[in-house]
């Protein structure tokens, strides 16, 4: 496991970053789920711990939370001036920039006993393990809330992927915060760079999959089970109405990515178009209309957009428009194809060529 030493905290955290970013395309995984409440509520952790779970069964190894060649350490355990607040005091854990949406990997086997929103953590998992007798728990922080993709109580995999790295809470850039804690989750931190290396930490290419699939586009989507595709039904986004595919396959899309927001039915000038006739949806992922969806924003709109395309014909998506470019099932051997903007809007505009935001439409 080799470590890269760098000077200056700012550019330790942006620099490295900035380099890495590249790599983000074939790291990110094709789909994303929150396990998250869709409102953030403070929780005190932990939540489970040593007190009152049964212990957690020993760990068949130790893995690195980041796979291999993504990283670079950018500030270690001790007591340091906190880059944000000023204040000299004791850095708990170690820092190691990646490019947002890297996988970030459970260390070793055990049991999730914390996962929610915790002040300058930003968003904090805990995770409770059994390790050469020891009981431990490692700590992995800053992360978005959506890329969550386990809860409390989840049993979780050595290598597992349990959520992708971000920049939430205090912090300069996108990176993992990465603690060990002895005895549980309430114990207190330790250096796991030590740790790391005695157990023979495993340098991962790529982590596995989440197994929590119940609140997550782990498998395929459901088809709409109704008997009237087309009847008009409360668009839950607006005053107005859309189909009832409309609706299920907007329901399904809020659920597998709920920090996603979504308007339906709109009145449009001119012809009816899609949107007027309760066929279509526009998404944003934290960005708004009008502005261009970056960094993570960008991110999650491709794995809603790649897990929507994957499921578009048990969904009856007819196509999608995203990035200037349009994909649709008719005319799915020819991929992406350039969005001209179709008549109605100037291609090259942040929400004409739907920079800024996804439209699918559904089948008549």
């Amino acid at each position: 496991m080799s470590k890269v030493l760098i000077g200056g905290l700012v550019m330790l955290f942006l620099g490295p970053a900035a380099v890495l970013l590249s790599l983000a395309a074939i790291l990110n995984p094709s789909a994303e789920a929150s396990c998250l409440p869709s409102t953030s509520v403070n929780f005190m952790f932990p939540v489970l711990n040593a007190a009152n779970t049964p212990a957690v069964g020993e760990s068949a190894r130790v893995v690195f939370p980041l796979p291999k060649g993504t990283w670079l350490e950018t500030s270690e355990f001790g007591m340091r001036r906190h880059p944000i607040t000023g204040i000299y005091k004791l850095h708990s854990g170690t820092d190691f920039a990646a490019p947002s949406g890297t996988p970030i990997l459970a260390a070793a086997d055990g049991q999730v006993a914390a996962a929610g929103p915790s002040a300058g953590y930003g968003n904090l998992i805990l995770i409770e393990h059994t390790v050469a007798g020891q009981r431990v728990a490692t700590g992995y922080a800053h992360m978005t809330a959506a890329s969550v993709m386990v809860k409390v109580g989840d049993r979780v995999s050595a290598g597992q992927q349990i959520a992708s790295v971000g920049a939430t809470g205090y912090a300069t850039g996108p990176h993992l915060h990465f603690e060990l804690r002895l005895g549980s989750a309430s114990g207190a931190p330790v250096d796991p760079a030590p740790w790391l290396a005695a157990q023979g930490a495993v340098d991962l290419a790529k982590g596995s999959p989440s197994k929590t699939s119940s609140c997550g586009p782990e498998g395929d989507a459901t088809p709409y089970d109704g008997t009237n595709p087309n009847g008009m039904v409360d668009d839950p986004t607006t005053d107005g109405k859309i189909t009832e595919r409309t609706a299920a396959v907007l329901a399904q899309v809020r659920q597998q990515f709920p920090s996603t927001s979504w308007s339906c039915h709109s009145p449009r000038p001119g012809q009816p178009s899609e949107h007027s006739l309760g066929r279509a949806c526009d998404g944003t992922f934290g960005n708004s209309i009008g502005t261009r969806a970056t960094g993570p924003a960008l991110d999650l709109g491709w794995k809603v957009t790649n897990w929507m395309k994957t499921n578009a014909k048990t969904l009856g998506v007819q196509y999608l428009i995203w990035q200037g470019k349009i994909w649709s099932v008719a005319r799915s051997a020819e991929g992406w194809r350039a969005y001209d903007g179709g008549g109605m809007y100037d291609p090259t505009d942040v929400t004409g060529g739907h920079f800024d935001h996804l439209h699918f439409t559904v089948i008549s």
